[in-house]
């Protein structure tokens, strides 16, 4: 490949990407409600594929991320190749105690990602705590 190929090639690919970055794609939304058992996020980017959606519980933190993959691959010196990824949402959450982190799940759905983060058991909500007498 001459050199000078190279260099339209991985221009055409950034301009495309930055187009989509800046005007060929929607801002991620993020919507929280409460509901009867459980906490519901949804998550919506019109013209953004669900494989670009991330969900991640690490410790007591949700971190919500949306990544716009470059469609083209990038030559590499040697001999492979990458392709380049940009963050378009990050949103990191502390998960309310009161949410069973073991059981949070996300679905794609109508073009939608939904986050369900269901409430614990009542019983482990609210326990009374007994005053010691020390003297």
């Amino acid at each position: 490949m001459k050199a000078i190929d190279n260099v339209f090639q991985g221009t055409g690919s950034q301009v495309d990407l930055l187009n989509t970055l800046y005007g060929g794609s929607s801002q991620t939304t993020m919507t929280v409600e409460r509901e009867d058992e459980r906490l519901l996020i949804k998550l919506s980017a019109p013209g953004v594929s669900a494989n670009s959606f991330n969900v991640l519980v690490e410790g007591n933190k949700l971190v919500l991320y949306t990544l716009l993959v470059s469609t083209s691959n990038r030559q590499i010196t040697d001999g492979g190749s990458q392709r380049l990824a940009v963050p378009m949402f990050l949103r990191v959450l502390d998960i309310p105690s009161f949410v069973d982190s073991e059981q949070i799940e996300a679905i794609h759905e109508h073009g939608q990602v939904l986050v369900t983060l269901p409430f614990k058991d009542a019983e482990h909500m609210h326990r009374r705590i007994d005053i010691k007498d020390l003297f």
